[in-house]
């Protein structure tokens, strides 16, 4: 069986999300911040009269601020609790990859455990992404919107 990945870079590194999450690709658009959400939480924007809250992947993923370039863009993925734009440092391209190419993680991660495999390429590998799990939708959403949206 193969999956479509969207691929993308993060402090160097290769990550993918599966397609099927993906709803669109921005450049860095204004966001404006709201005070005392985590560190991660960029704030929000305005997506075609829709607000959504905008996560910083590299600080969530716990890695260093990075400047934004032209490269920079906003991923907006579906969670269970609503949209999410990802910002990320530039995305690549979509990939096919067969479960034959994808191995389980080889380290373990902490209780978050978001990377759910790593994909084999020609020229390198990519890490898969469980965008939900990565995000913590919770933490932005908090937990009643997500209880609701359940409902």
């Amino acid at each position: 069986m193969i999956d479509q990945y969207l691929t993308f870079t993060v402090d160097k590194q290769n990550y993918g999300v599966q397609i099927s999450a993906i709803r669109e690709i921005n450049r860095i658009s204004e966001i404006t911040k709201v005070p005392e959400a985590p560190a991660y939480v960029a704030g929000v924007m305005n997506l075609r009269g829709k607000v959504i809250p905008v996560v910083t992947l590299r600080l969530r993923m716990k890695l260093a601020e990075a400047d934004v370039t032209k490269e920079t863009c906003t991923i907006v993925v579906e969670t269970k609790a609503g949209q999410v734009g990802v910002i990320v440092d530039s995305v690549s391209s979509v990939i096919n990859l067969d479960k034959k190419d994808v191995d389980e993680t080889p380290v373990q991660q902490g209780d978050e455990n978001y990377i759910i495999g790593v994909g084999k390429l020609e020229n390198g590998m990519v890490l898969l992404v469980d965008i939900e799990k990565c995000l913590g939708s919770e933490l932005i959403f908090g937990g009643e919107a997500i209880a609701a949206e359940a409902a």
